[in-house]
């Protein structure tokens, strides 16, 4: 599966996976001074626990690093990861007070 990325010209984009071209998974996010805002994470249900996720979020990351961007995790998926080794991700976490706390993806941009 290859992992695209899209941005448009607000600075929202996507990195996405399609198969026979249907969109199956996508991690969604915004740009605003240089903070990739990590908003929604998204895996189709049939093939939710195949570790599709945790590809784009690994995609995001170096994409982030290679931009220099700091992240703000908005996403619970996103915090999750970073909350599971925050010293792997201490150069890009930018941390909130309204971080999500559920299930549900956090704040979107306006």
């Amino acid at each position: 599966m290859e992992i695209q990325l899209r941005i448009d010209e607000r600075n929202r984009g996507s990195f996405f996976i399609e198969k026979e071209g249907r969109q199956i998974a996508e991690l969604d996010f915004a740009i605003e001074d240089n903070v990739l805002n990590a908003y929604h994470t998204g895996v189709r249900k049939e093939l939710e626990g195949q570790g599709i996720a945790g590809k784009l979020f690994d995609e995001m990351v170096k994409y982030a690093r290679s931009k220099n961007y700091k992240v703000l995790p908005s996403c619970s998926y996103i915090l999750a990861k970073f909350r599971r080794h925050p010293d792997e991700f201490a150069d890009l976490w930018v941390r909130s007070d309204d971080e999500p706390a559920g299930g549900a993806c956090g704040v979107k941009p306006n």
